[in-house]
């Protein structure tokens, strides 16, 4: 029952230090004709509030957190207090970055390696395993990571943790470094009491990630140094060699054939035009990475990709093999399935397969499981969905997933060593046209003259 004295203290205007929210001047039967009053320095006072994030607990013991407007951090507490909750820490909600702090930096925080950020768990999972207490352990690997945006994170996420924060609540507030599958899992991980293990599970997931990456990063260096070094050789050619041989050719006074031509003629464009050249070069390529961070540029370009014959394959495969590692860490570490989807879907590294996979969550939040809508995706292959399907049946669908990532990982090893296969004989060819065609110009007037002497 509402007592007297509450709604009248609804009416009035405040003491000093009592904070009144401003729907219950709005809502109150008794303001009257103070009302518009009473609202008018409410307003006023709306300027004069803070955002302050919370953490604290209901009376029957469940964990609330969020972030409330008050004039002070008493203030605040107190609003916890009327709402029947226990508040266990009350700090600053941090600010968003604006127009001004970000120019005064370009490219924002560095974004954190994966290679780094697995050393970074397996160190952590070793010393929450030995008992070193939290914030100490935090400070141990802040210095000895190698990665300083990483370990500038790490400072931040001590002095929050210190601060009374949970640890995956710091760590969400630091997204360059800690993506939203590794604060999934580490709310896991603290809820559950099993933080050493999670963090132990986060490092394998890290691990094999960046060794399926790695496997397709080789695969892709080796043709990129080639077509580089072909382009670049046949640069040097036109600029320097070419030239050269035009003034014998002048001097001589010999017909040209149309191939020797056509390489002087491209030879004088490059060396009149070399600024354009360059410059267009360079503009296409800033226009084409920052096309690609776009949403509609990254789908256009992810889905030439995956058109691509041979490399097409091998991304799709990738793909579902991160998937699937992802989801059987996320699931293993209890994280319910569909947050497991989100969080897993932008591990899959192409966004044609992550907008698939999204797109199933409305029929799994029907109660069709997880098995037929990923069969209707279009993006993962029959042979997972019937796996999946039947870890459904089973209840053991953490488990399979765990064997669908191992199957793909050795499928990538497969399709890596046959598209190394098919470029190493393609590239070949490549060079083959570019730097044996631009000497067979060259040498055709020295052979025709040759020819002509002998007869």
């Amino acid at each position: 029952m509402v007592r007297l004295q509450d709604t009248i203290w609804s009416v009035l205007p405040p003491r000093r230090g009592r904070s009144v929210p401003l729907q219950a001047y709005v809502d109150c039967p008794l303001a009257g004709r103070y009302g518009f009053e009473v609202l008018q320095q409410t307003q006023s006072r709306e300027a004069l509030l803070e955002n302050w994030q919370y953490r604290a607990r209901t009376i029957q013991g469940e964990i609330k957190e969020g972030v409330l407007q008050a004039e002070s951090r008493d203030d605040a507490t107190r609003s916890l207090v009327r709402k029947r909750l226990i508040p266990e820490w009350v700090k600053p909600a941090p600010k968003p970055r604006s127009a001004s702090s970000s120019s005064s930096s370009f490219f924002g925080p560095a974004k954190v390696k994966p290679q780094a950020l697995a050393v970074f768990a397996r160190q952590f999972a070793t010393l929450i395993n030995a008992a070193v207490p939290l914030v100490h352990s935090l400070e141990i690997l802040e210095d000895l990571t190698e990665d300083r945006s990483l370990a500038k994170a790490i400072h931040q996420v001590a002095i929050d943790v210190q601060s009374g924060s949970s640890l995956a609540a710091a760590m969400k507030l630091q997204p360059h470094a800690f993506g939203d599958m590794f604060v999934n899992m580490v709310s896991a991980g603290e809820q559950g009491g099993l933080l050493d293990i999670i963090l132990s599970r986060l490092a394998d997931y890290l691990e094999r990630s960046t060794a399926l990456v790695g496997k397709v990063k080789t695969a892709m260096l080796y043709p990129s140094i080639i077509l580089f070094v072909a382009l670049g050789s046949a640069l040097v050619m036109l600029t320097f060699v070419v030239p050269t041989f035009e003034d014998m050719f002048a001097s001589s006074d010999m017909e040209l054939p149309y191939p020797t031509q056509l390489l002087i003629a491209a030879s004088a464009y490059v060396q009149a035009k070399w600024q354009w050249l360059l410059g267009g070069a360079v503009g296409g390529f800033f226009a084409i990475s920052r096309g690609y961070k776009t949403d509609a540029g990254r789908y256009l370009g992810d889905s030439i990709l995956l058109h691509v014959p041979v490399l097409g394959d091998l991304i799709r495969k990738t793909a579902v093999a991160r998937f699937s590692q992802s989801m059987a860490s996320l699931l293993k570490s209890g994280s319910n399935l569909i947050d497991s989807l989100i969080s897993s879907s932008a591990t899959a590294g192409n966004m044609v397969i992550q907008k698939a996979l999204l797109r199933t969550r409305p029929a799994i939040e029907a109660g069709q499981g997880i098995s037929k809508p990923l069969a209707a995706s279009g993006v993962i292959p029959n042979l997972v969905a019937r796996m999946v399907e039947v870890g459904e049946e089973t209840g053991n669908l953490d488990d399979m997933f765990e064997k669908v990532a191992i199957f793909y990982e050795g499928e990538v090893d497969v399709a890596v060593d046959r598209l190394m296969k098919a470029m190493e004989p393609a590239l070949i060819v490549v060079v083959g046209v570019i730097l044996g065609g631009m000497v067979v110009a060259l040498y055709l007037p020295i052979f025709d003259a040759l020819s002509t002497v002998e007869v």
